[in-house]
């Protein structure tokens, strides 16, 4: 007899979320937001995220790490056509997510805050409680 076993996944506290709404191209985002927050993103190979219960989706990644900090671009639909299925389905108001892994106190969120207000391309943008999110788990590759 097998008895049931619940996973529990504690999250990287160090982690934001940052919602980003944007009508453009990721390379352009990407471009636009190396030039106002210093960064470096580059486009590495979309991440392929397989689930149980429904379709895998296909998901366009820029990353950029330092030494303590990684930076990752993320586009929330997948980047398969026809496949309107998202990274987080309860935040489809988001065409894309900035997420920042900081492994010290050298990364101030307040500060990337006020450069993304100069970002011409952006209509909206808001730190995401991860906490609050149904399907957080998606956010672990």
């Amino acid at each position: 007899m097998y008895a049931d076993h619940e996973i529990q996944v504690n999250f990287n506290r160090n982690l934001e979320l940052i919602g980003l709404k944007c009508g453009a191209k990721e390379y352009k985002l990407a471009w636009h937001l190396n030039r106002q927050l210093s960064l470096k993103l580059a486009k590495t190979d979309d991440l392929v995220i397989n689930f149980a219960s429904q379709p895998s989706i296909i998901i366009s990644n820029f990353v950029f790490t330092t030494t303590h900090c990684t930076f990752r671009l993320l586009k929330n639909e997948s980047a398969e056509e026809g496949n309107p299925l998202f990274l987080l389905p309860e935040m489809q108001h988001y065409d894309f997510f900035l997420m920042i892994n900081n492994e010290s106190d050298t990364f101030e969120t307040a500060d990337c805050l006020l450069l993304l207000d100069k970002v011409p391309l952006l209509e909206a943008y808001q730190i995401i409680d991860i906490d609050k999110l149904t399907n957080h788990e998606n956010l672990i590759f």
